[in-house]
């Protein structure tokens, strides 16, 4: 009995033998090993042109493709991510309207509060081409995210649309001044006929569409009012510097927490109380507000009725 069993067990054993050698057998065909091991003869050449082909195609890929962040069209659904950045704030600056001193307060206050001030390249304020903001969209995108702390900027450059290249924007603020103040006027270049040249605060607003400069100003007052409302939560007056301050710090208490403190510490002082009714400006009212200035003084006292009552529909 045991001796059958024995047996049993040996004709079992070489059953699973024979079975394994048949299998690997069969695994091992040349139709099976082309497949899967085979590959072509290549000569030192060919290694070369394949290499010089895939560094093209990278070297293509990142001239294409210079996006350092996701886009907003690449985050797709997620709403939480908001059209602009609380953690970066940015000062458009209109020469002679007072921004200079809201970077010096910014400069005083980034140690204080935590935050880094970048001041951008000068320019000269007039129109980009598409190619010229996208890049400057870029580089400032580059920065926001390079660095690891809250952000502000000021650049004197017009309105930029982020949203427009896919990038979230940093939030505007910016300084006008009243286009009557007759240090103002007195800047103005006039022909025999009393004719005005003033691009002012309407164009700033308005942006980089070529619209935004012609003479008739109706459309481009309204693109800057609507870029005021929703890009600018603050837009200051200098002749209001004191609540335009207030305003800020308890609008973005983060950055400008301490700035009346810091006004105060610089001792600036500047005649509030302007003589609106002096020669020049009796000699000019006239025809200011039925010429060239007439929208910018319109858009001027919208630009007061939103800062010292907001709450008034702006009117």
């Amino acid at each position: 009995m045991r001796r059958s069993n024995t047996n049993l067990l040996t004709s079992l054993i070489a059953c699973l033998t024979v079975a394994f050698i048949v299998f690997n057998k069969a695994i091992m065909q040349p139709e099976h090993l082309s497949s899967k091991v085979s590959l072509p003869m290549t000569t030192d050449a060919d290694k070369y042109s394949s290499s010089l082909q895939i560094n093209n195609s990278r070297r293509d890929y990142s001239q294409a493709h210079r996006h350092v962040t996701p886009s907003l069209a690449e985050l797709g659904g997620r709403r939480s991510i908001p059209e602009m950045s609380e953690n970066t704030l940015m000062v458009t600056r209109i020469l002679g309207a007072g921004s200079e001193l809201l970077v010096l307060i910014l400069q005083r206050l980034q140690g204080r509060n935590a935050f880094k001030h970048i001041r951008l390249p000068s320019g000269d304020d007039n129109l980009l081409t598409t190619l010229q903001q996208e890049l400057l969209v870029e580089d400032i995108t580059t920065i926001i995210r390079q660095e690891a702390v809250p952000l502000t900027f000021d650049a004197d450059v017009r309105f930029l649309n982020f949203s427009a290249f896919g990038r979230q924007a940093p939030t505007y603020i910016s300084m006008v001044r009243d286009p009557l103040d007759p240090k103002v006027l007195r800047s103005f270049q006039k022909d025999d006929a009393a004719e005005l040249r003033y691009c002012g605060a309407i164009a700033h607003f308005c942006g980089q569409d070529p619209r935004c400069t012609n003479e008739n100003r109706t459309w481009a007052m309204a693109e800057a009012q609507a870029n005021v409302e929703r890009w600018y939560p603050v837009v200051g007056l200098l002749e209001y510097i004191g609540p335009t301050l207030k305003t800020l710090e308890r609008s973005f208490s983060y950055f400008f927490k301490g700035a009346t403190d810091v006004y105060s510490e610089l001792q600036v002082k500047r005649k509030i109380d302007v003589p609106w009714k002096s020669k020049i400006q009796a000699a000019l009212e006239g025809k200011l507000l039925i010429g060239p200035l007439a929208k910018e003084v319109e858009f001027y006292l919208w630009l007061k009725s939103r800062l010292l009552c907001p709450k008034c529909g702006n009117g």
